[in-house]
Formats: structure tokens, C-alpha cells, sequence
């Protein structure tokens, strides 16, 4: 009897673990669409130590409060070739059903003349914990 509810309780720690894992699919991740800095995609900004960031906002479309979501992103040059990587969190602690909140990452690793060789770039919501 023990094993079997030791065995149920594994069952649903690992479903609860495989559905915290599907909740970053409930989160819309959109780069801003005003022009942060002149001559740069909308969302991009060079800040006042020379790293390009990239501004977006996060929604939680889950249904359930979510704790800090995290996002990662990328910048590729004209070849596709990776030029930077970044990670960062929302501003907010809690995010609440159909709430939104900004997102700032800064990619250390471009700077200066690389700047300019940013062509395009991605985001894309690692983490999303379920609120508890």
C-alpha cells in the first residue's frame, strides 16, 4: 500500500513538472513596435555603456498566475550567423491572467561596429513558473 502511494505521488509531481514545462507555450512574447533608437529595428536600443538591447513585452495567456517568466534572445547577422545571446526576466514578481510586462535584455557581447551587423533577431520564453 505504501509503494502505491508512493507511486501515486511520483506520478503527480512528475504530470505537475510536464505541465509547468508546457505553460511557456501560453506566453506571448512581442518586441516593441516603437523605435527605440534611430536606425535600429523597432525594440533594439543601444544603451549608455554600448550594449544593444532588445525591449519586448511578455503576456501570460496561461490562465494562471505565473512567477518571474525569462526570456532569451539572439542576434544574427546578414549570414545568420549568431553575433549574441542574452537572458533576462520581467520586471513584475507575479504576472496575473492576461497581465503584460516588459522584458529588457541586454546582449554584453555586441557592441560597437557589431551593432550595425545586427540583422535580425529572436526571442523566445524559457521559463514560465506556475504561481503557487
Amino acid at each position: 500500500m505504501r509503494m502505491l502511494i508512493m507511486a501515486l505521488g511520483m506520478l503527480l509531481v512528475l504530470g505537475g513538472l510536464a505541465a509547468a514545462a508546457d505553460v511557456t507555450d501560453k506566453v506571448r512574447i512581442e518586441t516593441l513596435t516603437v523605435g527605440l533608437h534611430p536606425g535600429m529595428d523597432p525594440g533594439m536600443y543601444v544603451c549608455a555603456g554600448g550594449h544593444l538591447h532588445i525591449k519586448a513585452t511578455v503576456e501570460n495567456l496561461a490562465g494562471v498566475a505565473l512567477g518571474k517568466v525569462r526570456v532569451a534572445g539572439k542576434a544574427f547577422g546578414a549570414d545568420d550567423g549568431l553575433l549574441g545571446a542574452a537572458t533576462a526576466s520581467v520586471k513584475k514578481a507575479t504576472l496575473a491572467p492576461n497581465e503584460k510586462s516588459e522584458v529588457d535584455l541586454e546582449v554584453l557581447t555586441i557592441t560597437g561596429p557589431k551593432i550595425k551587423a545586427v540583422k535580425r533577431h529572436e526571442l523566445e520564453v524559457i521559463e514560465a513558473p506556475i504561481r503557487r
